[in-house]
């Protein structure tokens, strides 16, 4: 128990003193582009999967006492897009409306919130507006111009209910095969977080319904094994066990070398064009101005100047 709480304060510790570049260097990075800038952390998830309370997990997993996220439903069942940065840190968190179907109207949110096209505070109505949105947007929000990479999402958490119906029978899988293929493409990272495993804990073969559970996950998102987290929602009142709090932190930290690594990726994709350029440029410019070279094979040429007579 000593060592756990030994790891979990050192973890807890390097996250709170974390600054973007700690796990990468930028080398393609506009001038003044790194300024200012965070790591921009989606949490998104079935309705119910308990993506909030993650985030409230988050906060208390490092320390702070006050509860980040209070859930609020506006009228006609509308929900904002809500942002949360971790105190003084270069961290923020979003927290996103839940998902039902993953149908066009909410795949075309999912694609504007991770393209940092949707803002907090926005309203993510899934209404006629919203339809109109995705319709003009293009599958994948492709016909949309985005803002700079910095503003944009850098890794996604996906949150799943480990005992939801949903998942036990196999229907998230085709849901959000589209959406894992052009987070690939994009280059963002998907943790796979898997919630209600102090339920899961109850079963009798415990061990083994978890392997299970997590082969599930990874079928759903893609996720590498490494990149799955089991954890559970903490009871109002009382204290995160410590073995979760460490796979929380744990979590949070695999973000942030994956949110960093996403950004430089996608800097060197951006810039890549520009160098071929610049180096097309340089060896047309060589081609035209070719260095003199004396050859030996060939009679030396008579300077003197002839008088005229």
């Amino acid at each position: 128990m000593a060592e756990l709480q030994d790891e979990i304060s050192s973890l807890c510790d390097r996250i709170r003193d974390y600054k973007i570049g700690d796990f990468e260097k930028f080398h393609d990075a506009i001038e003044g582009e790194m300024e200012g800038c965070c790591i921009n952390i989606a949490v998104f998830g079935m309705t119910g999967s308990g993506k909030s309370a993650l985030i409230n997990t988050i906060f208390q997993s490092l320390g702070y006492p006050k509860v980040a996220v209070i859930q609020s439903t506006g009228k006609e069942g509308t929900k904002v897009l809500e942002s949360f940065v971790l105190p003084g840190k270069q961290i923020t968190l979003f927290d996103t409306r839940g998902f039902f179907e993953m149908d066009f109207k909410e795949e075309g949110e999912l694609f504007r919130i991770l393209n940092g096209i949707e803002r907090p505070g926005d309203d993510l109505k899934r209404d006629e507006e919203s339809a109109r949105k995705a319709k003009a947007a293009g599958q994948g929000a492709h016909k949309l111009e985005k803002p700079p990479i910095t503003d944009q999402m850098h890794v996604v958490l996906w949150v799943i209910k480990a005992i939801d119906i949903r998942f036990g029978l196999g229907q998230y899988r085709e849901i959000i095969k589209y959406v894992q293929d052009q987070l690939r493409e994009t280059i963002i990272t998907i943790l796979t977080v898997l919630t209600f495993d102090d339920e899961v804990q109850r079963n009798p073969n415990a061990d083994e319904e978890r392997k299970r559970l997590k082969e599930a996950a990874i079928k759903v998102t893609g996720s590498d094994m490494r990149n799955v987290f089991m954890i559970a929602n903490p009871l109002p009142g009382k204290d995160l066990d410590p073995v979760y709090k460490e796979r929380v932190l744990e979590l949070m930290e695999k973000a942030l070398k994956c949110g960093e690594r996403s950004i430089r990726m996608r800097q060197t994709k951006r810039e890549s064009p520009k160098k071929q350029v610049r180096h097309s440029e340089c060896v047309a410019s060589n081609l035209k101005y070719p260095t003199p070279v004396e050859h030996e094979d060939e009679p030396p040429i008579d300077r003197k100047y002839k008088c005229l007579p």
